[in-house]
């Protein structure tokens, strides 16, 4: 393999994780806890306030994350009075996940920033250009997701 091309690769993938960490302060908040908390505060499946049952294994094939992971950020914005979690009065054996007046907010004011970064972004890089790099990294993220299949 081309030494050059693995270094810069490296490179590559140490600078774009950084602009991920630039992205999320521009948010206010990590990319996966904004999807969790936009999921929770637009699900509404109660009719007094914000609440939902969180479909977890589907957030988890989406984040690509683990269940522990999705159970850490909503730990985290529980912490952050983001969300309340209740057990739900219809069915006991699971959890209401609500989000509070500040949730509601923070996810208003995230989603925001994220529209404003992303308009930025796109006038500076181009659709055609965010297209192929889409296109492109969902490939990759594809063959790295076989490298961790364990084998059989």
């Amino acid at each position: 393999m081309n030494d050059k091309l693995r270094e810069e690769f490296f490179c590559s993938m140490a600078c774009f994780k950084k602009l991920e960490s630039l992205f999320s302060l521009e948010c206010e908040m990590q990319i996966n806890e904004m999807a969790i908390l936009h999921d929770i505060s637009g699900g509404c499946s109660c009719s007094e306030e914000s609440c939902t049952n969180l479909n977890v294994p589907k957030m988890q094939e989406r984040l690509r994350i683990s269940k522990p992971a999705v159970s850490y950020i909503l730990n985290t914005l529980e912490k952050k009075n983001y969300i309340t979690r209740t057990i739900d009065p219809k069915d006991r054996r699971k959890i209401s996940i609500s989000t509070t007046a500040e949730g509601q907010a923070a996810a208003q004011h995230s989603m925001e920033k994220c529209e404003e970064a992303w308009e930025k972004l796109l006038l500076e890089f181009g659709e055609d250009n965010m297209e192929q790099l889409v296109h492109l990294l969902n490939r990759l993220n594809e063959l790295f997701y076989t490298f961790e299949k364990p084998e059989k």
